[in-house]
C-alpha cells in the first residue's frame, strides 16, 4: 500500500498509517523512501529532493500537520474527496484562482494569488502524486521556483472506521521569500492562521 500521509489522531499526536495506492505505479526505491524526484517539464519545483505523502523533510525544513474531523459516513467521505480533488481547500480560504484546472490531477500546475497582509504574492505549485481508495482521496503539490515558501503539501479526506471523516494537511516546508524569512516566527503563524482557513474550507461542500 502506498501513498499515505502522516494522521493527527484524537489527541493530537502523530501516527503512522498504511499508504494507499495511488494513482500511479509505483516509484518506492528500495529502501521504501519516495522516489519521485522534484523536477518537471513545467519548471522546476523549490526543492531538489523526493516529494511525496510521506516523504521526509530534507535538511532545514519543518513539519506542520494539522487534522479536523469535518463529519461522518459515506456521502461526507465522497463530497469532501470531490471537493479536494476540484481545488476547494484552496478556493473556500479565499486564494485567489490565476491559472487553476478544473481538476486535480499529477503533473498538473495551478497559480494562485495569496493575501498576505499588505502583499498579494503569486503562487504556483504542482500536483505530484493523487490517492483515490474507498478510505482516502486527496493529494501532494510541490511549490515551483518563485513561491514564498520552499516545500510540498498534502491534503487528504480521511474515512476512519468509526465512519468519522477528517481532513488531515501535511506541509513540509521553509521561508523562501526575503518577506518570509525576514517574518521569523511570524511566518509559521501566518502558515497557521491559513491551515486553519484550510480545515474549515469544505464545511459549506458538506453543510
Amino acid at each position: 500500500m502506498v501513498g499515505h500521509p502522516m494522521i493527527l489522531p484524537r489527541d493530537g499526536r502523530s501516527t503512522c498509517q498504511a499508504r494507499p495506492m495511488t494513482s500511479h505505479g509505483s516509484s518506492e526505491s528500495p529502501d521504501g523512501r519516495d522516489g519521485r524526484e522534484a523536477r518537471g517539464a513545467g519548471g522546476p519545483l523549490s526543492l531538489d529532493a523526493p516529494v511525496g505523502f510521506d516523504a521526509p523533510a530534507p535538511p532545514g525544513f519543518r513539519v506542520t500537520r494539522r487534522s479536523r474531523v469535518i463529519g461522518h459516513g459515506g456521502a461526507v467521505f465522497r463530497a469532501a474527496g470531490d471537493a479536494v480533488l476540484r481545488f476547494e481547500v484552496h478556493r473556500g480560504s479565499g486564494f485567489v484562482p490565476l491559472e487553476v484546472p478544473d481538476r486535480v490531477e499529477p503533473g498538473v500546475e495551478s497559480r494562485w494569488a495569496v493575501t498576505f497582509g499588505p502583499l498579494r504574492p503569486a503562487v504556483a505549485c504542482r500536483v505530484i502524486d493523487v490517492v483515490r481508495t474507498e478510505t482516502s482521496i486527496g493529494f501532494v503539490h510541490a511549490a515551483l521556483r518563485g513561491h514564498p515558501q520552499r516545500g510540498f503539501e498534502s491534503y487528504v479526506v480521511v474515512r476512519h472506521p468509526d465512519d468519522s471523516v477528517t481532513l488531515d494537511i501535511r506541509v513540509v516546508w521553509r521561508p523562501a521569500a526575503w518577506w518570509m524569512r525576514a517574518a521569523g516566527p511570524f511566518g509559521a503563524l501566518a502558515l497557521s492562521l491559513i491551515l486553519r482557513r484550510n480545515l474549515r474550507a469544505l464545511d459549506p461542500v458538506i453543510a
